[in-house]
């Protein structure tokens, strides 16, 4: 197995357990299809205080992190979702990153 196919059933993974994480805490969350150049997110999460759309990362084995790469691909994510839905706010966007050898309960959240 290619280490391409590898990172992407890592990814895959990772937002699964994302996406049921926040429906175990009583949130109607999903995975959301990819779309291509014109991706809408990971993750959407209706929470108390508006909706979400989450960029879920599972660092590269070497463990680098490209924050406000991420940061930034969650910003348009969040407006490609705006978009997509015909929503006049865009939701707010969120990175989820995996830490490693760690359980989804103690991943690290930036907005």
């Amino acid at each position: 197995m290619s280490l391409q196919k590898s990172n992407k059933r890592r990814g895959a993974a990772w937002e699964i357990d994302l996406a049921d994480f926040f429906m175990e805490k009583g949130l109607n969350a999903q995975r959301l299809p990819r779309a291509g150049r014109n991706d809408i997110g990971d993750v959407f999460v209706p929470g108390v205080n508006g909706i979400y759309v989450v960029e879920a990362k599972a660092p590269r084995r070497d463990g680098r992190i490209d924050l406000s790469g991420w940061v930034r691909e969650a910003e348009i994510e969040a407006e490609n979702y705006r978009i997509a839905k015909r929503l006049q706010l865009a939701p707010v966007p969120l990175v989820i990153i995996k830490a490693s050898n760690k359980g989804v309960g103690e991943a690290y959240v930036v907005q």
